[in-house]
C-alpha cells in the first residue's frame, strides 16, 4: 500500500498492512522551516511556499501526509477579522473579530474560496502539492462552524449571544455553516483527500455537552454530511464526553488530543469512526526525547490507533529526530 491507500483505508477502518502515520492538525517547525529556506509567516499567504514547508513533514519527518494550511485564521481574515501574522514560531490569531456590531452579520456575504484572503492560496497549494507527490495524502483545515463564529464575533459575545441574542445566534452559526460547505466543497475541488474539522471553541470544557448537543453539533453535522471525502473532527482538551456526538456528526475519524484516553474512547466510539492519535504534543514531542516518542507511539498502537498521530498540531520548536522516531515505531511495530 501507499500512504495515501494506508491512510484512506484506516480512515475507512479496513484492513492494512501496518497502522498510518498521519497528522490532521499543523506540521510545520522551524527545523523545517531552516532546511527547506522557506518560512512563516510568508509560507501562510504564499501557495508555493505552503507547498514546500507543508511536503516537508514527509520528506524530513516522515509523515505520511501533508496538512495544508498551517493556521485556524483563513475563514476569519477572509470575512474580515483582522489577525496578527505570527512569526517564524507563532501562528497567525484573530485580532480583531470583524462583526463587534452583530447588525452587521446581514451585510456580509459569503465570500468566493477562490477569491477571498488566503482561501485561494490553501486551494493552490493543494494542487501543488498532488502534483508534486499524487501518492501522499492531503489532509486540508477547515475550522468548525461554532469556533469560526466566535472568531468573528468573539468568543465572549458568541456565548452571551446564546442567550440574550438567540435569534441573532441561530443567524450566525446558520452564515458559518454555509461559508464552511462552500470551502469545504472548494477544498475538495482542489485535491483534498480529506477535511479535518478543527472546533476548539466547542470543547467541553467551554460549552459542556448540552450545549455541544444544541449548539455545536448540529452545524456541524450540517458541514460534515455536506462533504463527498472522508472527514475527521479535532475538539482540543478532554473530548472524552462528546465523543459520542463527533463520532454521530458523520465524520470517518476523531482525533484525540493527548487528554483522551484511548481505549475509554474506543469503548464510546465502538467501530463507528477511525480513532487518530495521540501523542502529546508537547511534553513528549516538544520537550522529550526520541526514545521518549517512541514508547509513547508504540503505546498508542498497542491501545488500537487506526492512525498514529501528534495529539494536536506539532509545536514550531519540535526537532525532527523526535517526529521520525514517531514515523519510525509505526514501521518497527509492523515487524514485530
Amino acid at each position: 500500500m501507499n500512504n495515501k491507500e494506508r491512510f484512506l483505508a484506516a480512515l475507512a477502518r479496513e484492513e492494512v498492512d501496518r497502522v498510518s502515520v498521519a497528522c490532521p492538525l499543523q506540521t510545520a517547525t522551524v527545523e523545517m522551516m531552516e532546511e527547506t529556506g522557506t518560512s512563516w509567516p510568508e509560507a501562510h499567504s504564499s501557495a508555493q511556499k505552503m507547498a514546500k514547508l507543508a511536503l516537508a513533514a514527509n520528506r524530513l519527518g516522515g509523515i505520511e501526509s501533508v496538512r495544508v494550511p498551517f493556521d485556524l485564521c483563513v475563514e476569519a481574515e477572509a470575512l474580515g477579522s483582522a489577525i496578527h501574522g505570527g512569526k517564524s514560531d507563532s501562528q497567525p490569531s484573530i485580532k480583531d473579530p470583524v462583526l463587534s456590531d452583530p447588525e452587521k452579520l446581514y451585510s456580509l456575504e459569503v465570500p468566493d474560496p477562490s477569491k477571498a484572503g488566503r482561501m485561494p492560496v490553501v486551494l493552490e497549494a493543494i494542487k501543488l502539492v498532488k502534483e508534486e507527490d499524487p501518492g501522499l495524502p492531503i489532509i486540508a483545515g477547515i475550522t468548525g462552524p461554532f469556533t469560526l463564529a466566535g472568531q468573528i464575533r468573539g468568543v465572549e459575545a458568541l456565548l452571551m449571544d446564546m442567550f440574550d441574542n438567540p435569534n441573532f445566534f441561530k443567524d450566525l452559526l446558520s452564515f458559518t455553516t454555509v461559508l464552511l460547505i462552500s470551502y469545504g466543497r472548494a477544498l475538495e475541488e482542489a485535491g483534498a483527500d480529506s477535511i479535518v474539522v478543527i472546533d476548539p471553541s466547542a470543547g467541553s470544557e467551554l460549552l459542556g455537552c448540552d450545549f455541544y448537543q444544541e449548539a455545536a453539533y448540529p452545524p456541524c453535522s450540517k458541514l460534515v454530511h455536506s462533504l463527498d471525502k472522508p472527514a475527521i473532527l479535532h475538539i482540543c482538551g478532554d473530548s472524552t464526553p462528546l465523543l459520542g456526538m463527533m463520532a454521530d456528526t458523520g465524520v470517518a475519524g476523531v482525533s484525540l488530543d493527548h487528554l483522551v484516553d484511548i481505549q475509554k474512547a474506543k469503548e464510546l466510539v465502538g467501530d463507528r469512526v477511525a480513532i487518530i492519535g495521540n501523542i502529546n504534543p508537547p511534553d513528549t514531542l516538544f520537550l522529550g526525547k526520541p526514545e521518549d516518542v517512541r514508547a509513547e507511539a508504540l503505546e498508542c498502537i498497542a491501545k488500537g490507533v487506526n492512525i498514529l498521530a501528534p495529539g494536536c498540531g506539532i509545536p514550531p520548536g519540535t526537532k525532527l529526530e523526535n517526529i521520525r522516531a514517531m514515523a519510525e515505531a509505526a514501521k518497527a511495530a509492523a515487524k514485530e
